[in-house]
């Protein structure tokens, strides 16, 4: 259920970069007539919709976003880690929204009026250009995806992926680099567009090679060397 809670009560929240920025007048601006809400595993946070009102942030937790094909298949473009805004279109235009986002885990997220987080954009420069930044970065990412579709085999892409999780989402444990979410095969292939099969026989093969062990649905890089060695080789045909 839906709560309206203070930014203020959180917090850590303050200690997020862009949100730090705020003076408490433009904090408790923003937050007026947010609410928030805490979402079980594999629970909707939002779908497609024609006319959004909200900006979201993500307090706790690990949220997913995708899109389906006209044929229902999903595709993913990424997950959104804790202090990011998500799903902020909204606040640069009359966009409508394509996309769904997911709980992957137990998550917290705040769901903040349109107007309110565009009211603290034209406030703060700093602000706007960290939010702009937030989505640059996520559409180099989609970029890159599109470019190893064309040029880059499935191996390949999974190898990327794999760093790209690591970077995003690793922790250290036991002098190597573990990606600290579980994700599935059926995940991974809608990550990199692959089908399941070929994500797993390509799994296989890295672990077969030293090159990745896998525990309990997360995935622990032994030779991060090697498997950037293969993503920077030349790009080869899909």
């Amino acid at each position: 259920m839906a709560t309206s809670l203070a930014f203020t009560e959180v917090w850590h929240l303050r200690n997020i970069d862009w949100l730090a920025q705020l003076e408490d007048q433009e904090l408790e601006e923003l937050e007026r007539g947010a609410v928030t809400r805490r979402y079980a595993r594999g629970e909707m946070i939002f779908a497609p919709t024609q006319s959004p009102h909200s900006v979201y942030l993500l307090h706790s937790g690990l949220v997913r976003i995708y899109r389906l094909s006209e044929c229902g298949g999903e595709t993913s473009f990424g997950y959104v880690a804790t202090g990011e805004v998500f799903g902020e279109l909204p606040a640069f235009g009359d966009y409508s929204r394509e996309s769904f986002a997911q709980a992957v885990r137990t998550s917290q997220v705040w769901k903040i009026p349109r107007e309110n987080f565009q009211r603290a954009l034209k406030a703060r420069s700093a602000l706007a250009i960290q939010v702009t930044k937030q989505i640059g970065d996520r559409l180099k990412k989609v970029e890159s995806r599109v470019e190893d579709l064309v040029f880059r085999n499935v191996r390949t892409r999974v190898a990327r992926m794999l760093g790209e999780l690591a970077d995003d989402f690793g922790c250290e444990e036991n002098g190597h680099r573990v990606i600290d979410i579980p994700i599935t095969q059926s995940e991974l292939a809608t990550l990199v567009g692959a089908t399941r099969q070929t994500v797993n026989q390509t799994l296989r093969e890295l672990s077969h090679e030293g090159l990745i062990g896998r525990d309990n649905r997360r995935i622990g890089l032994l030779q991060p060397e090697q498997l950037q060695r293969i993503v920077t080789m030349a790009p080869e045909p899909a």
